[in-house]
């Protein structure tokens, strides 16, 4: 097939305005480009990420709410992280609120061009062609996680199921994104119950447990660096194609992707500015025309 995939790894840490904005900019590029899909891993300072229709009054805690938007309104947001601050931002899938940390999760995006893969049309079927995929990548390590609910990964745990990652998606210019989250430790579930409030809308399978008893993370013997091999390979599995042998010449910052690279980081900074970072889209979902 010969198919065109891109790998986009961890950078140095950025806000998460950044990091949002160069996920929507890949998929506005992809398909013009003409790349089949694409992995990116990436992490976020503390941030709490909101679904596109979410409510942050509803789901967040009121003084992680008013330290935000007095940080926002009147400093405002550069592309590197702020310390001691958890951020507030709001994403282009729908879903529900998570809390994002350097060392309590990683996340994980794939990108594949629907005008290649027609399969993924169906919502259903496409989550569970690429949870499908994310689930194998595990498997190579021996963590063997399930699909549950819509669209969460879970690890059965003496007959309970406790969730491992969450995952949400969007579609732009035919080209379908999936991301998701891994947690690493059990101290970001802590986290997790200090900035939010118990979900106004839950999965059946949760049976209104609290964060602490529903969340959990992936064993100590996970390695983030063979993970980010195996699920780049488990996308070139799904597309039919071998391994690739040589992962710096599917970089996203290798010259075989130096146009898409330039339109990509062009478009997320004017996302970024524009949408991202603004108060207005976070609290309100409103842009400024």
């Amino acid at each position: 097939m010969n198919s065109k995939v891109f790998y986009f790894p961890q950078i140095p840490p950025r806000s998460p305005y950044y990091n949002l904005a160069i996920e929507e900019a890949l998929s506005l590029q992809l398909v013009s480009q003409n790349i089949t899909a694409g992995v990116r891993l990436w992490k976020n300072p503390d941030s709490i990420i909101l679904g596109l229709s979410e409510n942050p009054f509803r789901n967040i805690k009121e003084e992680v709410v008013n330290r935000y938007e007095t940080e926002a309104r009147t400093k405002g947001f550069q592309k590197k992280p702020k310390p001691n601050f958890c951020y507030i931002a709001r994403r282009a899938s729908g879903g529900g609120t998570v809390f994002h940390s350097l060392t309590g999760n990683i996340n994980y995006s794939i990108y594949v061009n629907l005008n290649e893969r027609k399969e993924l049309f169906p919502v259903k079927d496409s989550y569970d062609i690429l949870l499908g995929i994310v689930a194998k990548s595990l498997a190579r390590q021996n963590i063997h996680c399930s699909p549950k609910g819509k669209s969460d990964l879970v690890l059965e745990k003496n007959g309970i199921f406790k969730k491992i990652s969450g995952n949400a998606q969007f579609r732009k210019r035919n080209c379908i994104v999936q991301h998701g989250t891994l947690i690493l430790e059990e101290t970001l579930i802590e986290r997790v119950a200090e900035v939010l409030h118990h979900p106004p809308e839950e999965p059946d399978y949760r049976k209104e447990r609290s964060h602490k008893e529903f969340l959990t993370a992936l064993p100590d013997f996970f390695s983030e660096s063979i993970w980010a091999k195996d699920i780049v390979r488990e996308v070139f599995s799904y597309l039919g194609e071998p391994d690739p042998e040589d992962f710096s010449k599917i970089s996203f910052f290798g010259r075989d992707f130096s146009t898409f690279r330039k339109l990509v980081l062009q478009e997320s900074e004017s996302i970024r500015k524009k949408k991202y970072q603004n108060p207005e889209y976070t609290l309100h979902r409103e842009i400024p025309t």
